[in-house]
């Protein structure tokens, strides 16, 4: 009989690290993971066989939507459990972010901060940053949704980061490249995107990307509405050394079609997926989780 819980172990120790490679979090099931990351710690006190150290093996985060209601909104994780929570959120490389979730990155960051004893201290040239992040995906991020920056520790979280993925609302781009408002090879950025200076506060910043859906001429619109549609994905991606002063340029157009207030094609690189995923106008956030849980977004495949 004792065979038996041994064999168990040596699967969860086989199977584990491979659930944890790709993590999902949302008001749905973050309670329960704090939960499982406070019994590690607990774990890790008695010296148990069931101890697992989480963050070696985590390797991409999507903090996902979280619900207006008190109780399942980002500040109904107690302070007390926030810093089983931090250390792991803060350690990916890759690392998304929801629009909704962004005051508990705001949460996160404050208290890596301030366990840090960092203070004022925004240039840390003394200190090492507590977090890893090397990628940052923004999902459907507004205008007013940029608070989080204007701390001391949001302007040096972003900052720090090389690389910014930035997904617009799917729905502004599909309908006008299907219907022929914008060029088969061109791009319309969101207005928000003008909104938000991007040299001033993403200072180490040196790639900008954008995630769209792979809309062609002709697509219906209307099924895309109503039930939604197989697609492609797309990723752009250009030098920051595009961005002029505080402004990103809000067009993609070919070097022929070029002008004030645009970057050529020929300054970007595109990278198109060979499988498709599913989207529907106003129902995108699933199919962008696939999209990212298959890595396309921040290892450029697996899709």
């Amino acid at each position: 009989m004792e065979t038996i819980p041994r064999a168990s172990r040596a699967v969860r120790r086989v199977a584990l690290p491979e659930m944890l490679h790709t993590v999902l979090l949302s008001f749905r099931n973050l309670s329960a993971f704090v939960q499982a990351l406070h019994m590690q710690a607990e774990y890790a006190q008695i010296e148990s066989d069931l101890c697992l150290k989480y963050i070696p093996h985590i390797r991409n985060i999507w903090m996902g939507q979280f619900c207006a209601s008190p109780s399942h909104s980002p500040a109904s994780v107690p302070e007390s459990e926030l810093g089983f929570l931090v250390l792991v959120l803060l350690s990916a490389p890759p690392l998304t972010i929801d629009v909704s979730s962004s005051q508990l990155l705001t949460r996160c960051l404050r208290r890596a901060w301030n366990d840090m004893g960092m203070g004022g201290d925004i240039d840390h040239k003394c200190s090492p940053l507590p977090w890893s992040t090397k990628t940052l995906t923004l999902m459907e991020m507004k205008t007013g949704s940029w608070m989080w920056i204007l701390g001391a520790p949001g302007k040096t979280f972003l900052a720090s980061i090389p690389h910014i993925i930035v997904v617009p609302e799917s729905d502004l781009h599909v309908g006008p490249r299907a219907e022929g408002e914008i060029g088969p090879q061109d791009y319309n950025l969101p207005w928000r995107m003008e909104c938000i200076p991007w040299a001033s506060l993403a200072k180490g910043l040196e790639t900008l990307s954008l995630a769209f859906p792979r809309a062609e001429l002709g697509l219906d619109v209307d099924e895309f509405g109503r039930v939604g549609l197989d697609m492609q994905v797309e990723l752009v991606t250009f030098p920051t050394s595009m961005v002029k002063g505080d402004r990103v340029p809000l067009k993609f157009k070919p070097s022929t079609e070029t002008g004030e207030g645009c970057i050529s094609l020929d300054d970007v690189h595109v990278v198109v997926s060979h499988s498709k995923v599913h989207f529907q106008a106003g129902e995108c956030r699933q199919g962008w989780e696939k999209v990212w849980a298959c890595g396309f977004l921040t290892e450029g495949g697996g899709l």
